[in-house]
């Protein structure tokens, strides 16, 4: 299997530091990267806005129209380059600690413009770049355990689940898990089983002649009293009030 290549070159790269400002609507007809290296900001590619903390950098993709902004005092740097060999993900990525050198390097290699400061200056990009690809995969592998773990709530919703062995399965603490099923899918994973379960209530009060012990049960809920109290905070009426 023959293994990809990573093919750069640098078009352009300057720095800016300004206050306040933001630059024109534009688009390059080849691939930018946007760093903050000081103050915030955001970067608006096409009708989605990008916020930009100095820890972090933006890619956008070729041809594509963007606006940087910096809010308040900022130094920013943008590189310009070509690449063939991956597909690069237009966005944010986080990381200062690792890619800070490499940005480094790019910037103090043209500045001395030394022997060899071309084939240097793209070797650096290059691992920045494979930095991001490296970002894009562990983000999409984090996506699909999620989805996994989401997918077996729905399941066995009516089950007692551990959500800590759950989340040591896909290789998380159990904060860490909470935080990022939240951050993806807007509420925790307690709330998310609790909202399947009270949907399934609802229903089954509607349509089945099921007493409210028996639905509570079924359901996953301790007893009809924990039933209630919960149904009744989430729809404003009691489970009796819409028993058939």
């Amino acid at each position: 299997m023959r293994k990809k290549e990573l093919d750069v070159k640098i078009l352009f790269l300057n720095k800016h530091n300004t206050k306040n400002n933001s630059f024109r609507l534009h688009n390059h007809n080849c691939y930018e990267i946007v760093f903050f290296l000081e103050g915030s900001g955001k970067v608006i590619i096409g009708d989605k806005e990008c916020y930009v903390e100095a820890d972090a950098y933006c890619i956008i993709a070729p041809e594509t129209p963007h606006i940087e902004c910096i809010e308040g005092y900022g130094e920013i740097a943008f590189i310009g380059f070509e690449q063939n060999g991956y597909s690069l993900q237009e966005g944010v990525y986080h990381d200062r600690r690792r890619v800070l050198p490499l940005f480094d390097g790019i910037f103090e290699e043209y500045k001395k413009q030394a022997e060899g400061f071309e084939a240097a200056t793209e070797a650096y990009l290059t691992l920045l770049l494979l930095d991001a690809v490296r970002n894009d995969t562990a983000a999409e592998n984090k996506c699909k355990d999620l989805n996994f773990i989401k997918n077996y709530i729905e399941q066995h919703f009516d089950q007692k689940i551990d959500f800590a062995s759950l989340a040591s399965l896909a290789g998380y603490s159990t904060d860490y898990f909470r935080h990022i099923f939240r951050e993806r899918f807007g509420v925790s994973p307690q709330q998310y089983m609790i909202d399947i379960r009270l949907k399934k209530a609802d229903e089954m009060l509607r349509k089945t002649d099921k007493t409210c012990t028996e639905i509570a049960l079924y359901c996953g809920f301790s007893n009809s009293g924990q039933m209630s109290v919960m149904y009744k905070k989430r729809f404003g009426v009691s489970p009796s009030d819409v028993k058939i």
